[in-house]
């Protein structure tokens, strides 16, 4: 009888063993969050796609203009470094061997001028254009150009940026 009972027990503990395994220790992952940096570039000039770019990382201006389309066959680039690397916003111009770079200046009227004419303003968003439409259907039309500074999304340095492409009237 008691070696009944020590067999019993013998194959209870080996079942044991084999159908409850030690549970593996899991190690713990770090999920936190890491802060998301978005560098705008703007490609204006000689490239076949010429536009605002956004990226999440550093690039270099070379692999910048590849996301433009690349540079057209009359682009100069004897002053393009293409291995710079973009760190923060800025704005690239790539010249033309045939003619200037320099845009023609179209002054746009804020108090009639709808979003997409807002948009082609150098140095205004998409937000800026909805924010200043919003603004100016809530209090009328602007009387000076300063009162710019009361819209959302526009600053002293944008309003800076933004006065020689806009007019009032």
């Amino acid at each position: 009888m008691k070696q009944k009972i020590a067999t019993i027990v013998l194959i209870v503990i080996i079942l044991w063993i084999v159908l409850f395994p030690r549970g593996e220790e899991v190690d713990q992952v770090n999920l936190e969050a890491t802060p998301l940096t978005i560098i705008e570039v703007e490609i204006i000039g000689a490239v076949e796609f010429p536009g605002k770019y956004h990226f999440f990382k550093e690039v270099t201006v070379g692999e910048a203009l590849i996301y433009a389309g690349d540079v057209l066959m009359d682009a100069d680039m004897s002053l393009v470094m293409t291995s710079e690397v973009i760190t923060r916003n800025r704005q690239l111009v790539i010249p033309s061997i045939n003619q200037s770079i320099e845009e023609p200046k179209v002054l746009v009227n804020v108090n009639k001028a709808s979003f997409k004419e807002l948009i082609t303003i150098p140095g205004m968003t998409e937000t800026r254009a909805a924010s200043l439409i919003i603004y100016r259907e809530a209090h009328g039309d602007f009387q000076h150009v300063d009162e710019l500074i009361n819209v959302k999304n526009i600053g002293i340095a944008t309003l800076e940026k933004i006065k020689p492409y806009i007019k009032l009237g």
